[in-house]
């Protein structure tokens, strides 16, 4: 379920790099075999992956395809950030995602190119309704960013981790629709 765009690897994690991953800092070794580099030490010094997504692919090994992707430069073969869901589809359908990207790779549009992907991949998965996006109302890239999708604002809360958040939510209709016109195939 590995996902494919334009200039980037979205690879799906394994269980197995995961559970490695449970301890942070992590030793790159997490990731042998794989064909990239990882000279920015995304997910291995990172405070991520959270425990409860350990937990949840534990008890529920099918739920890793809801979890983290590696987000990998094709020309540089280098991995510059991740993107997961929060959780597997929730008892409405809702999926929330989260994102992040290497400095030095930001202002490059791969942010908006991996949720594409992912919210692409996503729309066609079973039980999915809606798409929920949450972010600092200071983070100035990622609310312009929200603000290319047809989303519906839904207010703020507040992250124990993140602090304020603002929450923009869209539909898996909605979101097919606007694909639909940015490909050229509006759905009449």
């Amino acid at each position: 379920m590995d996902l494919h765009t334009a200039r980037l690897e979205l690879l799906l994690i394994t269980a197995e790099e995961l559970f490695g991953l449970a301890n942070t800092p992590t030793s790159d070794d997490v990731f042998h075999g794989r064909a990239f580099t990882n000279p920015f030490g995304i997910m291995t010094h990172e405070r991520i992956p959270h425990a409860n997504r350990i937990a949840d692919v534990r008890e529920h090994p099918e739920n890793i395809q809801w979890y983290y992707r590696l987000i990998v430069h094709r020309s540089s073969n280098e991995l510059i950030g991740s993107i997961s869901f929060h959780a597997a589809p929730d008892e409405q359908g809702m999926l929330e995602v989260g994102l992040g990207i290497t400095e030095s790779a930001r202002g490059h549009g791969y942010a908006s190119e991996a949720l594409d992907a992912l919210w692409r991949w996503a729309i066609e998965q079973p039980n999915v309704a809606s798409l929920r996006y949450t972010v600092s109302p200071d983070n100035t890239a990622s609310q312009a960013m929200i603000a290319h999708y047809p989303a519906d604002y839904l207010g703020q809360q507040i992250d124990d981790e993140d602090g304020p958040e603002d929450i923009y939510q869209i539909s898996t209709d909605t979101l097919r629709e606007h694909f639909a016109t940015v490909d050229g195939k509006a759905i009449t």
